[in-house]
């Protein structure tokens, strides 16, 4: 009996033993992740035992590129941080003779942490001198949780039709948006870019996300096309409609992921986004299929590139244009919008890409060819190589000169507004126009930081339409309206109080607004208004008294405080205090 016993005791051992061993070595190959800021490093394979974290790596780079890494690498927890202890074919704050990155662009590397206890299922990768940041790194095997609503959870992708005939409509597109799984912690870079035709800003537009994920876009167009929304390193592509609002809803994980060397078969045709509103088919199918849309799109292009020989160099590009193009070409799943979008993009764009260091080796033949994200590059070296100004070119090069000179000026000159006659598109003219009008609101609310400016509302302007028209110039910025007289005493003290607010808040983008009435005697209104830093309207006696019957402003002073993408947030009767509003006016602008 006393045999049986000691064998099963041994049998327990051994269970246990065996146990305790499976928690000593655990691999996750191929961790899931929340998000990068980085793309010059990722994780293949995370080893945990009870001795080290040994986390094996791909480092990035231009070949001969020496391989160092900072001894203040670490992993990061909730609760701590997991130190760098040693490394592999990688030097250590360059103190041994560093490895250098091959001719493939890439190197693996062996990276040693001190160990993770149990119970912590994920953390974060710190390269604190270069700020390299993986977040949200799976120690368990799956995904990285991300709460999605149900009524996305029940969706269908669709397949998009055939896209519009491409017709000049100058417009407004606006995009409401939701990070799903992003944290405030996050060191989150957000950049909108889309292609305008009269001035191309390549550094693109810094978009502000709100604590909860949401943000919010407003962009002019003169013709539906494409856009970016760049997110750390990875892209969403977008297709814009003027005068159309879309709202798209971002799974941050996987678009984060689809970027990703080694996760991008896995995740590169996984819906990442979903969209309601303007060309929703078309959007969704971007955020799924994972085509670029442009050679430089492709993770490592410059790196992998910047030693060819032009020959080398036209080889490679042309030969991947072939083989997007042909697999596109064999893809049941995608939609008739998407094939013929992506398919215009890639050809436009490898055509510029080699018309960037020669000749442009052919033309785009397409119905669509407007709706190429290059296509007033594509339109330049058409000129230059072909000796032809086709389609819209002639008209673009008009109203860029038109343009350029306003943004110089501030005003037309006569010899601008000939030349603004000569286009012969009238949506151009219309489109340079508004940009103007744009610009001169910019620099309006720029000299009424530091003085008062008087500004004009249309007397047409009536209704519904007094408020839009009063804020427009002023979206992205949080809006302080002031309801006042010159008659009235409460309204000259909060004034003053109102002061100190615009000192605390100076560093803030932040619009002080005043509105009058025609019971301010218009000599007395210039007067008062010399001390008062901000924009002044007089109004027509109709357009007072729609907007305090229409928003409840009973009485003077009255404050309507706006947010940043252009909603009425607060309401106030009677001065609330400076310690109210400014609390009011830092989450207007959030």
């Amino acid at each position: 009996m006393k045999k049986y016993v000691w064998l099963v005791c041994l049998m327990c051992c051994i269970s246990m033993m065996a146990q305790a061993g499976n928690y000593r070595k655990r691999e996750v190959a191929h961790p899931c992740f929340v998000m990068a800021n980085t793309s010059k490093i990722e994780i293949k394979k995370i080893i945990l035992t009870d001795e080290q974290t040994q986390v094996d790596a791909v480092l990035y780079g231009k070949p001969g590129e020496v391989a160092v890494i900072s001894s203040n690498t670490c992993l990061r927890s909730a609760e701590q941080e997991f130190p760098l202890r040693e490394a592999g074919n990688v030097s250590i704050d360059g103190k041994t003779v560093p490895e250098r990155i091959p001719d493939s662009g890439k190197m693996d590397i062996i990276l040693s942490f001190a160990p993770i206890p149990q119970g912590v299922h994920a953390v974060d990768f710190v390269e604190k001198e270069e700020g390299w940041t993986i977040y949200g790194v799976q120690l368990t095997g799956v995904e990285p949780y991300v709460y999605l609503p149900s009524f996305l959870q029940t969706r269908r992708l669709e397949q998009s039709r055939a896209l519009p005939e491409p017709q000049l409509k100058a417009g407004k597109s606006i995009i409401n948006g939701y990070i799903l799984g992003y944290h405030p912690d996050m060191d989150l870079d957000v950049v909108f870019r889309h292609s305008d035709w009269l001035l191309y800003n390549q550094w693109g537009q810094t978009v502000r996300v709100r604590q909860d994920g949401s943000f919010h876009i407003e962009t002019d167009l003169l013709l539906a096309g494409g856009a970016h929304l760049q997110i750390n390193k990875a892209q969403l592509d977008l297709f814009l409609v003027p005068g159309e609002e879309m709202t798209v809803y971002i799974h941050l994980p996987k678009l984060s992921m689809s970027a990703s060397r080694l996760l991008k078969d896995k995740y590169g045709q996984e819906q990442k986004a979903w969209f309601d509103g303007g060309a929703s088919a078309l959007n969704a199918e971007l955020a799924t299929w994972g085509y670029p849309l442009s050679m430089n799109e492709e993770p490592g292009f410059e790196d992998l590139t910047s030693g060819l020989s032009a020959d080398e160099y036209a080889k490679y590009v042309k030969h991947h244009y072939a083989k997007y193009e042909k697999a596109l070409q064999h893809d049941e799943k995608v939609g008739e919008a998407y094939r013929q979008y992506v398919l215009l993009n890639l050809k436009m764009n490898e055509l510029v890409t080699l018309g960037a260091k020669g000749e442009m080796p052919g033309i785009v033949q397409s119905p669509y060819f407007r709706y190429g994200y290059d296509y007033t590059t594509y339109l330049e070296y058409m000129e230059r190589d072909k000796g032809q100004t086709v389609d819209l070119w002639e008209d673009v090069k008009k109203a860029r000169t038109v343009y350029r000179n306003f943004v110089k000026e501030r005003k037309f000159s006569s010899e601008d507004k000939k030349l603004m006659k000569s286009i012969t598109q009238p949506a151009i003219q219309e489109y340079i126009k508004d940009k103007a009008k744009a610009l001169e609101a910019k620099a309006l609310l720029a000299e009424s930081n530091k003085t008062y400016v008087v500004a004009e509302l249309d007397e047409n302007v009536s209704g519904a339409d007094i408020l839009p028209a009063i804020i427009a110039p002023y979206r992205g910025q949080a809006v302080l309206i002031d309801f006042w007289a010159t008659w009235c005493g409460p309204c000259r003290k909060s004034m003053f109080a109102i002061r100190d607010l615009k000192k605390k808040l100076d560093s803030k983008d932040v619009v002080y607004i005043y509105l009058t009435g025609p019971s301010s005697p218009e000599t007395e209104w210039k007067t008062a208004i010399n001390d008062i830093n901000g924009v002044h309207y007089r109004l027509k006696k109709e357009q007072w008294e729609y907007l305090c019957h229409t928003y409840g402003i009973t009485g003077i002073p009255g404050y309507l405080v706006i947010s940043y993408d252009g909603k009425l947030q607060d309401k106030y009767v009677g001065f609330p205090g400076t310690d109210v509003l400014m609390k009011d006016l830092l989450r207007a602008g959030e």
